[in-house]
C-alpha cells in the first residue's frame, strides 16, 4: 500500500555512531524536506513572553554579543558532554559542524517565531538580533537535548 503524498516519511540514520530519526515531508513537487522540531521545543514559549520583548529593547548591543558568545560556548560544551566526550579529537570536525549548525538552526527558528508573533522589526535590526539572540540561548539547548534523545 502506498502513502499518500503529504504523509510525512521517517528514515533512520546513523550520524556519528548514533541512530537519529529523522522526519521528511514532500513539498508541492514531491521533494522530501526534513524537519527541525527540537528548536520549537524552548523557542515558542520564550519567545511568546513580554519580558524577552521588552529585555530586547533595552539590552546593549555589547551584551547581547557576550550573550551569543556564551550560548556558543556552552553550546559547543553540551554537545562535546553529550556526544562526544573522550573522543572529541577524532571526531573534532564533525563536533564543530554540529554545535554552529545546531545554533544556527535554532537562531533561524527564533528569528521565524519572532517574525510571525510581529516581535522582530525589519526596520529596526538591531532589536531584531537581540530579541533572537535571547530566545536562541535556552532554545539551543533544547534542540540537543532533543537530538539526543532521538
Amino acid at each position: 500500500m502506498k502513502k499518500p503524498e503529504n504523509e510525512s516519511d521517517s528514515r533512520v540514520h546513523r550520524v556519528g555512531g548514533r541512530l537519529h530519526l529523522v522526519h521528511y515531508f514532500p513539498d508541492d513537487k514531491g521533494n522530501r524536506i526534513a524537519t527541525v522540531a527540537g528548536a520549537c521545543v524552548m523557542a515558542l514559549p520564550v519567545a511568546l513572553t513580554e519580558e524577552v520583548w521588552n529585555l530586547g529593547e533595552t539590552l546593549s548591543l555589547g551584551r547581547t554579543l557576550v550573550i551569543l558568545a556564551l550560548s556558543l560556548l556552552a553550546l559547543a560544551g553540551f554537545v562535546w558532554g553529550l556526544f562526544y566526550g573522550k573522543r572529541i579529537v577524532e571526531f573534532r570536525g564533525h563536533f564543530l559542524k554540529r554545535a554552529v549548525s545546531a545554533y544556527v538552526v535554532t537562531f533561524l527558528v527564533a528569528l521565524l517565531l519572532l517574525f510571525l508573533f510581529g516581535k522582530a522589526p525589519l526596520d529596526n535590526l538591531r532589536l531584531t538580533l537581540t530579541r533572537t539572540i535571547i530566545v536562541a540561548f535556552p532554545s539551543s539547548f533544547a534542540a540537543t537535548a532533543v537530538d539526543f534523545m532521538k
